[in-house]
C-alpha cells in the first residue's frame, strides 16, 4: 500500500481483493499505530486521496467489505508523516538470541522502508537451533531469516538446544585366528554425531584369559592363547565415551583354532612357544625361575601367591609388589604382609546410619510434610557431613516417587508440593554422606499417610479458591481457557494479578496435571541467600507436568496478566535445600514480556523430585533480584546507583545483578573486612596502653 503526498494531502494505493462478491473498501487512519480515529467507505476503487491534513505522523490502513457487508482484516499498517521532508521513513528490527548461541546483527537496528534485512543465527558447539521466532511466529530451527520489504517494525529471537547425540561403537569384525598369532582389535569404525570420541575401553568379557595390550586405546592387541582341537571362542566388548560423557558398547567374537605345529607333550601349545615341551601339565614360566606357572604359586615372583592376588583383582603374571591401588600409602605387598585388602581404604569408615525422627510412623500428614532425621555419627572422628540422601517410596505399588540429594539442609527438608498424592501411604528412608564420598546403609524404613487434600473439588488439577473467571483468554487465541485441555490458569495468591500455563511442546508432553501458586508465607528460604528475589508480582506457582518418555526435555509456556518488570527474571525456588536459584539460563521472554518460554528436563534442571520418571515437578516464580542493603550503598561503584522504580526492593541492572556485578561484590566484601580488622587493631593498640598505665591524648 504505497502513499504520495501533494501539500497536506495523502493519495493511497492498494491491491485489488480478488473476491468475486466485493463490494469496496473503507479506509481508517489515526496519529496512533493501531488507534484508527478516521474511516472514509470510498467505494470500489484501489486509489484514495484524504482530503486536507494537519502536520504530523499518520497510520492507515484498508479494509474490504463484500455485498452482505462483511468486512475483512485490516492491511499492514502504513505509517506517513505529513509536512515532513522525510519521505523514507525508517523501522527498528530487534535480534535477540537465548543461551549457547547468537544471532548477527543483534540488538535493535533501523531499516529503510522498502528495503531487506538479513540475519544470521549460529548454535554454539554441542548445541544447535532449537526455535526462531519473527514477531512472534515460528519459523522453525532455521538458521538464517531475511525480512524482505521492510514496511514496519520487527522483532526477531531465538533459542538453543543441546546436539549432544549418543556415539557409536564399533568394535570390528569377528575373527578368526590361530594359536600364537598376535591379534588387533580395532573400534577405529565407532563415531560420534555430535561431537567426538574422547576414550576406548576393551574388556575381555569370555573365554581362556589374555592379556590386552592398550586396552584404554582405539586399538587393542593380545597373543591368541595355544589352543586344543576344540578351539576356543574369545570374546571382548568396547566401550566408547564422547566429549559429552555419553557412551556406547559393542562387542566381537575371536575364534581361536589350533595351528599344525609340534606338540610333543599334547598339551595344546607348539613345542617352540612352550617353555616345558615334553610336560603336559606345564607350558608357561613367566618369572623364568624353572618352574611352571601351575605348579607355581607366585608366577610373577613378587611375594604375593597367585590366589591372593586373583582375589583382589591384581594381576598374578604382572610385578606390581609396590603399586598402591586404593591409595591408602600401603603397597599391595605390604598390604598381604599386614593381612589388609589393597582395593580399600581402610583409613575410612562409613557414617552410622541415620534415625527417622519426623513424621513418626503412621503418622497423618499433609501433602508437603517436613522430614527430620536425627545428627550425623561417623566412627571417623575427623569426618563431616557432606551430604544426605532421601527417598520416598509410594508403598502400594513400589514406585519410587522422590530422590535427592542435599548438600545444604541435611537433617531436615519439605517435600516439595505436587509430588505426594492425597490419602495414600509411603515409605521414606534416608542415608548419610560424609565428606569421602562415603555412604552409610538406609536407616530403618519409616511410613507415614497423606491427608485428604479437599481442595479441588472439580478434579481440574487447579485449587478451589484459585480458580478463574471462566471466560479468561490468557493466552489470548480467542477461545476461554477454561474450554482448554492444553492450559491451565490460576489467581495468583495474595495478589491480583493471574498466570497460565500451556503445552508448547505437543510430542513430549501429555498433560498439565497441576497447577496452583503457593502461600508465599510458608516458604523459609535462606536468610542471606544472594539469589533470593526481593519481589514476586506474580507469586511462586508449582506445576505438575507428565510427559512422553522419563528423561524428556520440554518447553512450556507461561501467559502473565500483565507485563514482566524490565529488571525481573526467572526464580527457582528448591524446597529442599530451602534457597533460591537463578533459572535465567533456562527462560526466554517474548518481546512484549507477557509471554515465557520455560526449559525443562524430567530427573534434571527444573524437576522437583529427583528422579526420570515422566513426571516433572517445577515450583518457581517471576522475581526482581534484591538491592544492597542500606549500609552497603558506599560499597557500590558511585556509577551504578541505578533507577528500579523508585522503590528499595528493585535496583537497575547496572546496580547489582550477582552474574553481571560480581566485581562489586568483592569490592564491598573486602571492605566489609577491612572494616573489621580496623577495628582489631584499634582495640589492641587501645589496650597496650592501658596495660602500660598510659592512655591517648
Amino acid at each position: 500500500m504505497p502513499a504520495t503526498a501533494s501539500a497536506a494531502n495523502v493519495t493511497l494505493a492498494w491491491d485489488a481483493n480478488q473476491e468475486s462478491d466485493l463490494k469496496g473498501y473503507i479506509l481508517y487512519y489515526g496519529t496512533s499505530s493501531g488507534q484508527y480515529t478516521s474511516n472514509i467507505d470510498v467505494g470500489n476503487v484501489t486509489q484514495y486521496t484524504t482530503p486536507d491534513l494537519q502536520d504530523g505522523t499518520y497510520y492507515f490502513t484498508v479494509t474490504a467489505y463484500n455485498e452482505a457487508d462483511d468486512e475483512s482484516d485490516y492491511s499492514v499498517e502504513l505509517p506517513y508523516t505529513v509536512g515532513s521532508p522525510n519521505n523514507n521513513p525508517t523501522y527498528s528490527i530487534t535480534a535477540t538470541a537465548g543461551a549457547n548461541g547468537s544471532i548477527s546483527p543483534s540488538g535493535t537496528v533501523s531499516v529503510s522502508h522498502g528495503s531487506d534485512k538479513a540475519y544470521t543465527i549460529a548454535a554454539n558447539q554441542n548445541y544447535q537451533v532449537l526455535a526462531v521466532y519473527v514477531d512472534g511466529n515460528s519459523q522453525g530451527a532455521v538458521t538464517s531469516y531475511t525480512f524482505k520489504n521492510v514496511t514496519q517494525n520487527h522483532t526477531i529471537s531465538a533459542s538453543f538446544a543441546s546436539s549432544n547425540q549418543r556415539p557409536n561403537a564399533n568394535a570390528g569384525s569377528d575373527q578368526t585366528v590361530t594359536g600364537g598369532a598376535t591379534v588387533t582389535l580395532n573400534g577405529g569404525s565407532s563415531t560420534d554425531p555430535g561431537g567426538s570420541i574422547a576414550s576406548y575401553l576393551w574388556e575381555q568379557t569370555n573365554g581362556l584369559t589374555v592379556q590386552l595390550s592398550n586396552s584404554g586405546s582405539k586399538t587393542a592387541t593380545f597373543v591368541a592363547p595355544d589352543v586344543g582341537i576344540a578351539g576356543a571362542i574369545l570374546t571382548f566388548r568396547l566401550t566408547v565415551t564422547d566429549n559429552g560423557g555419553l557412551t556406547d558398547v559393542d562387542t566381537c567374537r575371536v575364534e581361536v583354532t589350533q595351528d599344525v605345529v609340534a606338540d610333543s607333550d599334547g598339551d595344546g601349545v607348539p613345542d617352540d612357544r612352550d617353555a616345558f615341551p615334553y610336560d603336559p601339565d606345564e607350558y608357561l614360566d613367566t618369572d623364568g625361575d624353572g618352574e611352571g606357572n601351575n605348579a607355581d604359586t607366585d608366577d610373577d615372583n613378587d611375594g604375593m601367591p597367585d590366589d591372593w592376588e586373583i582375589t583382589y583383582g591384581l594381576n598374578p603374571l604382572k610385578y606390581d609388589a609396590d603399586s598402591d591401588p586404593d591409595g591408602d600409602e600401603v603397597s599391595n605387598i605390604n598390604e598381604y604382609n599386614l593381612g589388609t585388602a589393597p582395593n580399600h581404604y581402610e583409613g575410612n569408615f562409613s557414617p552410622i546410619p541415620p534415625i527417622l525422627l519426623t513424621p513418626e510412623n503412621g503418622a497423618t500428614v499433609g501433602l508437603t510434610p517436613r522430614l527430620e532425621i536425627d545428627q550425623f555419627d561417623d566412627p571417623n572422628v575427623n569426618d563431616v557431613h557432606g551430604k544426605t540422601q532421601w527417598q520416598i517410596i509410594r508403598a502400594f505399588n513400589d514406585v519410587l516417587v522422590f530422590d535427592v540429594t542435599s548438600s545444604n539442609s541435611l537433617t531436615s527438608i519439605v517435600v516439595p508440593n505436587l509430588i505426594l498424592e492425597e490419602d495414600t501411604e509411603y515409605v521414606w528412608q534416608v542415608k548419610f554422606i560424609d565428606n569421602h564420598g562415603s555412604a552409610s546403609d538406609w536407616s530403618d524404613a519409616g511410613y507415614f499417610t497423606t491427608d485428604f487434600n479437599n481442595q479441588d473439588s472439580n478434579g481440574n488439577g487447579i485449587p478451589d479458591d484459585q480458580e478463574l473467571d471462566t471466560t479468561l483468554d490468557l493466552d489470548e487465541d480467542g477461545i476461554p481457557d477454561s474450554e482448554q485441555d492444553d492450559i491451565k490458569s490460576v489467581s495468583v495468591k495474595g495478589g491480583s494479578t493471574q498466570i497460565g500455563i500451556s503445552i508448547r511442546d505437543e510430542d513430549r508432553i501429555l498433560s498439565i496435571e497441576a497447577f496452583e501458586s503457593e502461600n508465599l508465607a510458608d516458604l523459609q528460604p535462606q536468610a542471606n541467600s544472594i539469589d533470593q528475589p526481593s519481589d514476586l508480582p506474580y507469586g511462586l506457582i508449582s506445576f505438575k507436568l507428565i510427559v512422553d518418555q522419563p528423561g524428556d526435555e520440554v518447553v512450556v509456556t507461561l501467559h502473565l496478566s500483565g507485563t514482566a518488570p524490565a529488571d525481573s527474571t526467572w526464580f527457582k525456588y528448591n524446597p529442599v535445600d530451602e534457597v533460591w536459584d537463578d533459572y535465567s539460563a533456562y527462560t526466554e521472554f517474548s518481546a512484549d514480556r507477557k509471554t515465557v518460554y520455560l526449559t525443562l528436563a524430567d530427573g534434571g534442571f527444573g524437576d522437583a523430585d529427583g528422579i526420570e520418571n515422566g513426571i516433572i515437578v517445577d515450583p518457581l516464580g517471576l522475581g526482581v533480584l534484591p538491592s544492597y542493603p542500606a549500609a552497603a550503598a558506599d560499597a557500590v561503584d558511585a556509577g551504578s546507583s541505578g533507577g528500579g522504580g523508585g522503590s528499595g526492593c528493585f535496583i537497575s541492572a547496572t546496580a547489582y545483578d550477582p552474574r553481571t556485578s560480581s566485581l562489586d561484590v568483592v569490592r564491598f566484601k573486602f571492605r566489609e573486612i577491612a572494616f573489621v580488622l580496623s577495628g582489631l587493631l584499634l582495640f589492641f593498640f587501645l589496650n597496650q596502653w592501658v596495660k602500660k598505665g598510659s592512655a591517648p591524648s
